[in-house]
Protein backbone atom coordinates (compact mmCIF):
# COMPACT_ATOMS: atom_id res chain seq x y z
CA UNK A 1 0.00 0.00 0.00
CA UNK A 2 1.46 3.61 -0.70
CA UNK A 3 2.16 5.75 1.67
CA UNK A 4 -0.24 9.32 1.85
CA UNK A 5 2.28 12.22 0.39
CA UNK A 6 4.09 14.13 3.07
CA UNK A 7 1.70 16.64 5.13
CA UNK A 8 2.29 19.77 7.67
CA UNK A 9 1.27 19.04 11.12
CA UNK A 10 0.26 20.33 14.19
CA UNK A 11 2.69 18.99 17.01
CA UNK A 12 3.22 19.60 21.10
CA UNK A 13 5.94 21.39 21.83
CA UNK A 14 5.51 23.27 25.40
CA UNK A 15 5.20 26.88 25.05
CA UNK A 16 5.04 27.06 21.51
CA UNK A 17 1.90 27.52 19.82
CA UNK A 18 1.92 26.55 16.48
CA UNK A 19 4.62 24.29 16.17
CA UNK A 20 4.58 22.45 13.15
CA UNK A 21 6.56 18.72 11.37
CA UNK A 22 6.56 17.58 8.15
CA UNK A 23 5.95 13.63 7.33
CA UNK A 24 4.30 11.00 5.26
CA UNK A 25 1.69 8.93 6.50
CA UNK A 26 2.11 4.76 6.79
CA UNK A 27 -1.28 4.25 5.68
CA UNK A 28 -1.19 0.27 6.48
CA UNK A 29 -0.17 0.38 9.98
CA UNK A 30 -0.34 4.05 10.81
CA UNK A 31 2.58 7.04 11.64
CA UNK A 32 5.67 7.58 9.82
CA UNK A 33 9.17 6.29 9.14
CA UNK A 34 10.60 9.60 8.88
CA UNK A 35 10.16 13.51 10.23
CA UNK A 36 11.29 17.11 10.43
CA UNK A 37 10.19 19.96 12.06
CA UNK A 38 10.69 23.72 11.68
CA UNK A 39 12.65 24.14 15.02
CA UNK A 40 15.62 21.84 13.50
CA UNK A 41 14.91 18.46 14.29
CA UNK A 42 14.83 15.52 11.76
CA UNK A 43 14.43 11.58 12.62
CA UNK A 44 14.59 8.56 10.59
CA UNK A 45 13.43 4.77 11.37
CA UNK A 46 14.66 1.90 10.30
CA UNK A 47 13.69 -1.82 11.52
CA UNK A 48 16.53 -3.60 13.14
CA UNK A 49 17.41 -6.96 11.87
CA UNK A 50 19.38 -9.10 13.56
CA UNK A 51 20.96 -12.49 13.02
CA UNK A 52 19.14 -14.86 14.29
CA UNK A 53 15.74 -12.63 13.52
CA UNK A 54 13.60 -12.47 17.00
CA UNK A 55 10.97 -14.31 16.82
CA UNK A 56 7.79 -12.88 17.89
CA UNK A 57 5.31 -15.22 17.09
CA UNK A 58 2.62 -15.20 19.90
CA UNK A 59 3.63 -11.16 21.31
CA UNK A 60 0.74 -9.41 22.57
CA UNK A 61 0.21 -6.00 22.47
CA UNK A 62 2.86 -5.14 20.03
CA UNK A 63 3.01 -1.78 18.45
CA UNK A 64 3.50 0.23 15.21
CA UNK A 65 7.22 1.82 15.15
CA UNK A 66 5.73 3.88 12.89
CA UNK A 67 4.18 5.64 16.01
CA UNK A 68 7.31 6.74 17.53
CA UNK A 69 8.57 9.21 15.59
CA UNK A 70 5.29 11.12 15.74
CA UNK A 71 5.55 11.16 19.65
CA UNK A 72 9.03 12.21 19.75
CA UNK A 73 10.14 14.47 17.00
CA UNK A 74 8.02 17.32 19.13
CA UNK A 75 11.21 17.43 21.42
CA UNK A 76 13.32 20.23 21.90
CA UNK A 77 16.50 18.78 21.07
CA UNK A 78 17.71 14.79 20.56
CA UNK A 79 19.01 14.30 24.22
CA UNK A 80 15.25 15.33 25.25
CA UNK A 81 14.10 13.21 22.28
CA UNK A 82 16.03 10.27 23.48
CA UNK A 83 14.81 10.88 27.31
CA UNK A 84 11.52 10.51 26.10
CA UNK A 85 12.23 7.25 24.05
CA UNK A 86 13.99 5.91 27.35
CA UNK A 87 10.42 6.24 29.20
CA UNK A 88 8.46 4.36 26.82
CA UNK A 89 7.21 0.88 27.35
CA UNK A 90 9.59 -0.19 25.05
CA UNK A 91 8.89 -3.53 24.85
CA UNK A 92 5.63 -3.01 22.97
CA UNK A 93 7.88 -2.33 19.97
CA UNK A 94 9.65 -4.85 17.32
CA UNK A 95 13.57 -4.24 17.21
CA UNK A 96 14.01 -0.84 15.67
CA UNK A 97 17.33 2.08 15.01
CA UNK A 98 16.13 5.70 15.32
CA UNK A 99 18.47 8.22 13.89
CA UNK A 100 17.99 11.33 14.98
CA UNK A 101 19.59 14.90 13.57
CA UNK A 102 19.52 17.77 15.92
CA UNK A 103 20.52 21.14 13.71
CA UNK A 104 19.59 23.44 16.25
CA UNK A 105 23.45 24.63 16.82
CA UNK A 106 26.16 25.44 14.76
CA UNK A 107 27.92 21.59 14.72
CA UNK A 108 25.39 19.32 13.36
CA UNK A 109 24.41 16.47 15.51
CA UNK A 110 23.35 13.20 14.76
CA UNK A 111 22.09 10.34 17.39
CA UNK A 112 21.54 6.67 16.57
CA UNK A 113 19.11 5.03 19.29
CA UNK A 114 19.24 1.44 18.63
CA UNK A 115 15.99 -1.04 20.27
CA UNK A 116 17.22 -5.09 20.33
CA UNK A 117 14.60 -6.17 22.92
CA UNK A 118 16.87 -6.44 25.38
CA UNK A 119 18.47 -2.84 26.03
CA UNK A 120 18.21 0.76 24.40
CA UNK A 121 21.61 1.49 23.18
CA UNK A 122 21.90 5.16 22.40
CA UNK A 123 25.28 6.73 20.83
CA UNK A 124 26.59 9.89 18.94
CA UNK A 125 27.48 9.21 15.21
CA UNK A 126 29.17 12.16 14.52
CA UNK A 127 27.88 15.24 12.09
CA UNK A 128 27.72 13.33 9.09
CA UNK A 129 27.40 12.43 5.76
CA UNK A 130 26.58 8.95 7.23
CA UNK A 131 24.97 5.93 6.05
CA UNK A 132 22.88 3.58 7.67
CA UNK A 133 21.22 0.66 6.18
CA UNK A 134 19.10 -1.99 6.73
CA UNK A 135 16.98 -5.68 5.32
CA UNK A 136 14.34 -8.09 6.06
CA UNK A 137 16.77 -10.88 5.22
CA UNK A 138 19.57 -9.51 7.89
CA UNK A 139 21.17 -6.13 8.34
CA UNK A 140 24.78 -7.36 8.08
CA UNK A 141 23.80 -8.78 4.72
CA UNK A 142 23.57 -5.21 3.07
CA UNK A 143 26.89 -3.43 4.46
CA UNK A 144 27.84 -3.42 1.12
CA UNK A 145 25.83 -0.26 1.24
CA UNK A 146 27.66 0.87 3.39
CA UNK A 147 30.76 0.73 1.07
CA UNK A 148 28.68 2.42 -1.63
CA UNK A 149 27.94 5.37 0.18
CA UNK A 150 31.36 6.07 0.70
CA UNK A 151 32.75 5.58 -2.47
CA UNK A 152 29.81 7.91 -3.89
CA UNK A 153 28.87 10.42 -1.30
CA UNK A 154 31.86 11.32 1.00
CA UNK A 155 34.69 10.19 -1.86
CA UNK A 156 32.83 10.79 -4.76
CA UNK A 157 33.21 14.12 -6.99
CA UNK A 158 30.26 16.97 -7.90
CA UNK A 159 27.36 18.25 -5.60
CA UNK A 160 26.76 16.14 -2.07
CA UNK A 161 22.34 16.02 -3.23
CA UNK A 162 22.95 14.58 -6.65
CA UNK A 163 25.39 12.01 -5.31
CA UNK A 164 23.05 11.25 -2.66
CA UNK A 165 20.50 11.09 -5.60
CA UNK A 166 22.65 8.27 -7.28
CA UNK A 167 23.05 6.24 -4.15
CA UNK A 168 19.59 5.81 -3.39
CA UNK A 169 19.13 4.86 -6.96
CA UNK A 170 22.05 2.29 -7.52
CA UNK A 171 21.02 -0.96 -7.98
CA UNK A 172 23.53 -3.76 -8.29
CA UNK A 173 22.32 -6.00 -11.33
CA UNK A 174 23.63 -9.50 -10.27
CA UNK A 175 23.18 -8.13 -6.44
CA UNK A 176 19.22 -6.46 -6.59
CA UNK A 177 18.40 -8.37 -3.76
CA UNK A 178 20.71 -6.62 -1.33
CA UNK A 179 21.03 -3.51 -3.61
CA UNK A 180 20.12 0.21 -2.37
CA UNK A 181 17.33 -0.24 -4.79
CA UNK A 182 16.44 -3.33 -3.53
CA UNK A 183 14.25 -5.70 -5.53
CA UNK A 184 13.87 -9.54 -4.59
CA UNK A 185 10.62 -12.28 -4.45
CA UNK A 186 7.76 -10.58 -2.36
CA UNK A 187 9.39 -6.79 -1.63
CA UNK A 188 10.91 -4.23 -3.47
CA UNK A 189 12.04 -0.52 -2.54
CA UNK A 190 9.01 1.31 -3.04
CA UNK A 191 10.04 5.15 -2.35
CA UNK A 192 12.72 7.41 -1.40
CA UNK A 193 12.30 10.10 0.56
CA UNK A 194 14.12 13.13 0.82
CA UNK A 195 14.64 16.07 3.37
CA UNK A 196 16.26 19.76 2.85
CA UNK A 197 16.62 21.91 6.15
CA UNK A 198 17.81 25.51 5.56
CA UNK A 199 17.98 28.17 9.24
CA UNK A 200 16.12 31.07 8.27
CA UNK A 201 17.73 33.30 10.07
CA UNK A 202 14.25 34.05 12.48
CA UNK A 203 14.85 30.89 14.81
CA UNK A 204 13.55 28.19 12.67
CA UNK A 205 14.27 26.09 9.85
CA UNK A 206 12.84 26.22 6.24
CA UNK A 207 11.99 22.69 5.39
CA UNK A 208 11.40 21.29 2.26
CA UNK A 209 10.39 17.40 1.52
CA UNK A 210 10.26 15.25 -1.53
CA UNK A 211 8.71 11.54 -1.53
CA UNK A 212 8.89 9.09 -4.57
CA UNK A 213 6.44 6.78 -4.54
CA UNK A 214 8.18 3.53 -7.14
CA UNK A 215 5.94 1.69 -8.16
CA UNK A 216 6.59 -1.26 -10.57
CA UNK A 217 4.42 -1.06 -13.48
CA UNK A 218 4.49 2.49 -14.22
CA UNK A 219 7.95 3.92 -12.51
CA UNK A 220 8.09 6.64 -10.32
CA UNK A 221 5.76 9.36 -8.84
CA UNK A 222 6.58 12.37 -6.95
CA UNK A 223 4.82 14.40 -4.45
CA UNK A 224 6.59 17.20 -2.35
CA UNK A 225 5.77 19.71 0.32
CA UNK A 226 7.74 23.02 1.47
CA UNK A 227 7.66 25.63 4.54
Amino acid sequence: MAAASPKWRAIERPGVPGARAIWPMDMEAGGTWIAAAEHGLAMCLLNLNPEPAIDLRGVRGLRSRGLIIPDLIGASSAGEAMNRLQRQRLERFAPFRLVTIDGRSAQLSVVEAVWNRRELVVQQSGEGPVCFASSGLGDSLVKPRLHLFRELVIDGDGETHDRQDEFHRHQWPDRTEISVLMSREQARTVSITTVEAVPNGRGLWDVAMDYEAIRADVGVSRASAAR
